[in-house]
């Protein structure tokens, strides 16, 4: 096998292609790996980033799209690590080992820190790659992401009748009330859904996307009708909201939504079952709610488990500390920042 490290920036659009074709194969497979996800400019953490790919006999068969952090802050540049996102994307567990390790070496040989993976992968016996990292040094973080997801199978009836009576009831009072679902198809319609994004993340005090970065996704979108869409909801000539749906391989996920206040009807609720049928028009075997919080009876964790109840857990962030003696320090720093900003 061979292994390949490439800067992202002015990556070959047939590499490009290819990457996104090999992606389009695979079950673990996310939108956050494919290049075309981070923008290329001057100054950003990612515009340092790299694209690591292992070929058999000429054919990808493991990706990842990796990015350059700083954590001793930008003051501290020399300071690298290299992350993997929601990756790296390979269905073989033999091959996932085998270019991790790969990985490993180049990383050595940059001078990188530390390496640090969020994959996303499904927990499950038959998959051997966590055990298998644990024993070869990686490190286990304690951050266990778990999220809904929504067999996509059933007939359009069959599955509004699975949502609980509450969201139906919302999604049939607001088609009542003659909100209407259209696509965005301008750069108006992106100004406008951004607007309400970010005076709802005002409002409700959460943490908002990187706006430049809000930007690209939501241009790459608009212009490959097949990979996403971000769905728009109006109510005579005024917008209440949007809901970004992004597809990778057989899946889609829901990645952002925005909504104004509207005590008369709820529009996300019929915004997300737009979104779902666009993923069962795109050919999706389910939908993936972007991220979900147990226990939680309040905001978007009751609002999505509206429209599903199955819950799948995550594979853990692993890091492979480099220079050990540098990690060590680096952790006592993170924890000292911690407990000096705790009130």
């Amino acid at each position: 096998m061979h292994f390949e490290f490439l800067k992202r920036q002015g990556l070959p659009p047939a590499i490009h292609r290819e990457i996104e074709a090999f992606l389009d194969r695979q079950s673990n497979s996310h939108p956050f790996q494919y290049p075309n996800w981070t923008r290329e400019q001057s100054g950003d953490e990612w515009a340092d980033g790299y694209c690591a790919i292992v070929r058999e006999q000429g054919e990808m068969r493991w990706f990842a799209l990796c990015g350059v952090t700083f954590p001793g802050g930008t003051w501290l540049r020399t300071i690298r690590c290299l992350v993997v996102y929601r990756g790296p994307t390979c269905d073989d567990a033999d091959v996932t080992l085998y270019g991790l390790g790969k990985l490993l070496e180049k990383s050595t040989e940059l001078g990188f820190a530390y390496v640090e993976i969020a994959p996303d992968w499904i927990e499950r016996p038959e998959w051997s790659v966590g055990s298998a990292l644990s024993r070869d040094g990686w490190q286990l973080i304690p951050e266990h992401r778990t999220s809904l997801r929504l067999d996509l199978a059933a007939e359009n009836d069959e599955l509004l009748r699975s949502f609980r009576k509450a969201t139906r009831y919302e999604i049939r009072r607001s088609e009542q009330h003659g909100v209407v679902i259209r696509f965005a198809q301008d750069e108006g319609d992106l100004l406008e859904f951004q607007r309400i994004y970010f005076e709802m993340a005002r409002k409700k005090d959460f943490s908002a996307a990187e706006p430049s970065h809000l930007s690209h996704v939501l241009r790459w979108i608009l212009s490959e009708k097949d990979r996403g869409a971000l769905l728009l909801a109006f109510n005579q000539a005024t917008l209440l909201g949007g809901t970004l749906v992004v597809r990778a391989a057989a899946r889609s996920w829901y990645v952002v939504g925005a909504t104004t206040k509207d005590d008369r009807l709820s529009a996300g609720h019929l915004l997300q079952w737009h979104a779902i049928r666009w993923a069962k028009e795109h050919g999706c075997a389910d939908y993936d709610f972007g991220g979900y919080r147990e226990g939680i009876n309040t905001g978007p964790a009751l609002f999505k488990r509206g429209f599903c109840q199955t819950v799948v857990h995550f594979a853990p962030v692993y890091r492979y500390p480099l220079k050990r003696r540098l990690c060590s320090i680096l952790e006592f720093v993170n924890r000292a920042r911690s407990k000096w900003r705790t009130p």
